[in-house]
């Protein structure tokens, strides 16, 4: 499959503009269009799903006619439509049902039971929770702060919920919660709870609050809990997904997610209900099935592209399990962890396994994306990467570093001549400065979310959200935390002042490229996407301020006015 659009189609387009109208023209609007022949225009036309032209108000007034739809921006500004490199969808769907991470009251408690029992049928369950992410490092703090802990509280909600079983935990699993209904059928007597390994909490009459502890709370549900969800349920956790990314202008993703997921995305295409782009990604250990089914770089269409891997190489951060040179500060015998396909069945690192499933991969015309957080962890990494040219010979791979979260001053300098694109989610600082420094001291945090040493080594900067997060923090797909954290430093309460290592803070416009054309690049596909160009897709942001013309602390507040995908709009809340 073409890496572009045929260049013939291109030309075809064009010319119809003499002998048909543009679709869709949006005019008096302040657009940014990241080519850099043309970075600036008031207007653009499009014609079945692709843009026809971008200039002056009236040149794409001049290309409309009877039946096309005129829209006045009123000044407004654009962008191309922001390209999410790095979204876990089918987990961020099913997060989006039950999410109380960041819940503090029992009030944000119930109220967030209500929501998910208007968009349940009776008898379904309710899973998820993970609450209590946010007690000992209080959201918007850059360390050291903390709140009143949060435990829900199960005879708020017992009755409400009498006909959805709900069984929930905390975000580190020390602590599970089942209501009345789920404790009945796990076969638990209320009023004189018992079962083997668990800890029931009680109240002051002896009888179980719901809340639960031990080795044995999993064991107790296993059974009644579902493996997976209906083809059904998840269907509608996807179209309530694609609607919250259309609300915050993400035209495209790269996705990592189970083959249901992409299932589902083949199912929306059939009934034009996929409102964005995807780029999906199997994982590592998958590259001879994509092989043998001739999946390669490209395959695919504008809607669906495969063929790229992901890999992980060691843990994350907010677990402690990512993988450094020098243990941790907080915990002087954890030096982190090596991922599955990095260790034998004993635990034990394997010399050359993990190179070995990413040299066959790249022999098989597969993009590598390989998950690295520790500096021990980037700098094997590299390492591996120049096996690779020694090995499979120099070639462009666009090989996609995924995270570069900590990185040795050494290393920097290696990003540019290895050809490097640094696939980054800049809000990660924003929430993970309430740890960082803790964790692996001041010095090492000079090469934590080094944007500005990404850049000057030579890396070719994307950015995601990693929505929906971790076992430990919330990552919201919202673009403009991105741009806000990557141009700030700082939390989201404007911690610390002066912005956190403030010398790795980037332009506005070097953030928005790694939102847009930078990711079409890091999938080949920097000529369909990722400017405001004729003969390029359609898909368009349009936001409720100029983040030109405002503070970069005032970027987290914008709003997106209208998404367009494909010519069509997907979103409007004007």
């Amino acid at each position: 499959m073409s890496r572009t659009l045929p260049v013939l189609l291109v030309i075809a387009l064009l010319a119809g503009c003499q002998s048909g109208s543009a679709d869709l023209v949006l005019h008096n609007g302040d657009l940014w269009t990241a080519n850099p022949d043309q970075p600036q225009a008031e207007a653009v036309a499009i014609k079945d799903g692709l843009i026809l032209a971008v200039g002056s108000s009236d040149e794409m007034l001049d290309l409309a006619g009877r039946s096309t739809q005129v829209i006045d921006l009123e000044g407004a500004f654009a962008t191309p439509g922001f390209n999410d490199t790095h979204v876990h969808f089918g987990s961020a769907a099913r997060f989006l049902e039950f999410n109380i991470m960041r819940t503090g009251t029992q009030e944000e408690f119930a109220q967030r039971v209500d929501d998910v029992l208007s968009r349940l049928e009776p008898g379904e369950w309710i899973l998820g929770g993970m609450w209590g992410a946010y007690d000992q490092w209080t959201e918007g703090s850059s360390g050291g702060e903390a709140r009143e802990p949060f435990k829900p509280d199960m005879s708020l909600i017992n009755e409400r919920t009498a006909e959805y079983p709900m069984f929930i935990r905390k975000f580190n699993n020390s602590e599970f919660a089942a209501n009345r209904t789920a404790m009945e059928l796990a076969g638990v007597d209320i009023e004189n709870p018992s079962a083997p390994g668990v800890a029931f909490e009680l109240d002051e009459d002896g009888h179980a609050t719901g809340i639960m502890r031990g080795l044995g709370v999993r064991a107790l549900f296993a059974d009644l809990t579902p493996d997976d969800f209906s083809m059904q349920r998840r269907m509608n956790q996807t179209r309530n997904a694609l609607e919250v990314a259309a609300r915050f202008g993400v035209t495209s993703l790269s996705d990592m997610s189970d083959d249901t997921q992409l299932e589902i995305y083949r199912a929306l295409v059939e009934t034009d209900e996929l409102s964005l782009r995807v780029h999906f990604r199997y994982f590592l250990d998958r590259w001879s099935e994509l092989q043998a089914d001739g999946i390669g770089v490209g395959s695919g269409d504008e809607w669906i592209r495969l063929g790229a891997l992901k890999g992980h190489i060691d843990g994350i951060m907010g677990t402690s399990s990512a993988r450094f040179f020098e243990p941790y500060d907080h915990d002087p015998t954890n030096y982190g962890r090596w991922r599955q396909l990095m260790v034998g069945e004993n635990g034990e690192f394997v010399e050359g396994q993990f190179l070995g499933y990413m040299l066959r991969a790249d022999s098989s015309d597969l993009q590598l994306s390989i998950h690295a957080i520790g500096d021990e962890a980037n700098h094997l990494l590299m390492n591996y990467l120049e096996d690779l040219n020694r090995v499979n010979g120099e070639q462009e791979r666009r090989f996609r570093l995924v995270h570069a979260q900590v990185i040795a001053d050494a290393d920097f300098e290696r990003l540019g001549d290895l050809g490097i694109v640094a696939e980054v989610q800049p809000f990660h600082l924003s929430d993970d400065m309430r740890w960082m420094e803790e964790r692996i001291g001041t010095e090492r945090s000079r090469g934590a979310y080094a944007f500005k040493r990404l850049l000057d080594g030579g890396a070719v900067l994307a950015f995601g959200s990693d929505w929906p997060g971790t076992s430990a923090a919330e990552y919201p797909i919202n673009p403009m935390l991105g741009l806000y954290a990557a141009t700030t430093r700082q939390t989201l309460s404007g911690q610390p002042e002066e912005g956190w290592f403030p010398e790795e803070r980037i332009s506005l416009e070097e953030a928005l490229k790694a939102y847009t054309i930078n990711g079409a690049y890091s999938t080949f596909e920097e000529d369909i996407k990722g400017s405001l160009e004729p003969g390029k897709l359609a898909d368009i942001a349009v936001l409720d301020a100029d983040l030109f013309e405002i503070p970069h602390e005032a970027i987290k507040d914008v709003n997106v006015d209208m998404t367009i995908v494909d010519g069509r709009i997907v979103y409007d809340a004007r």
